[in-house]
């Protein structure tokens, strides 16, 4: 119960970021705004907030006028933005560092789609994946997302949802063995399966 309680708190940590810097409100001003990934399905193991927003028609310019008054935020480390428009990620993508104390940065990750995007979307997966989990995949996906961060081993979290849930892995060793049969460079359409 240790990894549920430590990615719990680390949950309510996030949310109390994105309440401190209104994020959530600043950018349903454009779009819709949605919370996705680790912090939405309870498995947070490192300082990463993950959303995605939805708009009739993204832009730059807008979107860092909404985020400028952060600039002032001493907690504020960084704010920036990169524009995959044209790109198969199709979107625009914002990033901030938030130092919640000097030994604790956390990084937000935003992406800026518009609401006729085509392909894989975090947003769809939130309701597939709580639905999915139980407390001992969350476990040990945990398990696995711990151990993979003390080796320093960066993978997507996408591949140990699907290493987990659809093929019974039940440790990193498995994991590591299974990761290198798949292709983490491209987008991947991974949903949950029913079982």
């Amino acid at each position: 119960m240790k990894l549920l309680e430590g990615a719990q708190k680390r949950k309510e940590t996030a949310m109390l970021i994105l309440e401190e810097l209104k994020l959530l409100n600043k950018w349903n001003t454009i779009g819709q705004a949605f919370v996705v990934g680790a912090t939405a399905y309870d498995l947070l193991v490192d300082h990463d907030i993950d959303i995605e927003i939805f708009c009739t028609h993204p832009n730059a310019a807008e979107a860092m006028a909404i985020l400028a008054d952060l600039t002032s935020n001493k907690k504020v480390l960084e704010l920036k933005y990169r524009n995959y428009l044209k790109t198969p990620f199709n979107g625009i993508y914002f990033k901030i560092q938030y130092e919640q104390m000097p030994s604790e940065i956390w990084n937000i990750d935003m992406w800026l789609f518009s609401e006729t995007r085509d392909g894989p979307l975090s947003r769809d997966l939130v309701s597939l994946m709580n639905d999915a989990l139980t407390n001992e995949s969350q476990n040990i996906i945990l398990t696995i997302k711990e151990e993979l961060l003390k080796k320093s081993l960066v993978l997507p979290s996408i591949y140990v949802y699907e290493a987990v849930l659809d093929y019974d892995i039940q440790c990193t060793e498995e994991f590591l063995n299974w990761i290198e049969q798949q292709d983490v460079d491209i987008q991947t359409n991974w949903r949950p399966s029913k079982k």
